[in-house]
């Protein structure tokens, strides 16, 4: 049996009393930290449930997913996953790969910044498609998608979440600053525009920033961080940003 288990969006504390169940009776624990910033300590994590947990790599859960998923044909296997597990498209692979394996599987969902980015004020049915902001390495090819999106976004009048890309393994993280410098560079927005930045969503150092982008490049934000870029605001969306 594979369970995939979301660890929310602040640090170990976020495990739910259903997670804590699931993992004390697992015959296998695993933790995966690539696909997004985790704020926890894995040690601090162990001594929540008494357990060894082992930290994954990227190629464990994509090159080489099969040696887990045939851990799972015999054994309980527990997978944590920062935020929520079905978040990212690694996750829902492997529910697909135990789905035409015949492994049973079970999902603990936990909070996630596709539903923390409400605490903006803005609502979260106004959302279009999200985007990822590249790392400066791989920005060749992505800069016509991350455009387009937020135009059609737009089109319509949607708001657009947009998350910044990292890299754990090798220690590379998209900055605010960075991304807001990408936006402007090609002309997806206006310096004078107004953004939004959302840093440390769910933890004691939560920051809200509305403002116009060249002022948020004076400024310095922890991650994890997102920046949304808003589409047509409601009254009452308007109302809470300018009192942020």
């Amino acid at each position: 049996m594979l369970v995939l288990a979301g660890l929310g969006i602040s640090d170990e504390k976020g495990i739910t009393l259903e997670e804590l169940e699931e993992s004390k009776s697992s015959d296998h624990v695993f933790i995966e930290l690539y696909t997004s910033i985790w704020l926890g300590n894995v040690e601090n994590l162990e001594k929540i449930i008494g357990k060894k947990v082992r930290i994954l790599k990227r190629k464990d859960l994509e090159e080489e997913s099969s040696k887990i998923l045939d851990l799972a044909t015999n054994k309980k296997v527990m997978i944590f996953i920062p935020g929520d597990p079905l978040a990212a498209t690694t996750h829902s692979s492997l529910i697909f790969e135990c789905i035409r394996r015949g492994i049973k599987f079970k999902i603990i969902h936990n909070s996630s910044i596709f539903t923390a980015i409400c605490e903006t004020g803005l609502h979260i049915y106004k959302f279009g498609k999200s985007v990822t902001i590249p790392l400066k390495d791989k920005t060749r090819g992505q800069i016509h998608s991350v455009a387009n999106t937020i135009k059609e976004n737009r089109k319509r009048g949607l708001h657009t979440l947009c998350l910044l890309d990292i890299d754990v393994e090798n220690n590379k993280f998209l900055m605010v600053d960075e991304a807001v410098t990408f936006l402007i560079e090609n002309n997806i927005i206006e310096e004078e525009e107004k953004i939004i930045v959302a840093s440390c969503l769910g933890t004691k150092k939560s920051r809200i920033f509305f403002s116009e982008a060249r002022d948020i490049l004076l400024r310095k934000f922890e991650l994890p961080a997102v920046i949304i870029i808003p589409g047509d605001l409601h009254f009452s969306e308007r109302d809470i940003l300018e009192r942020l």
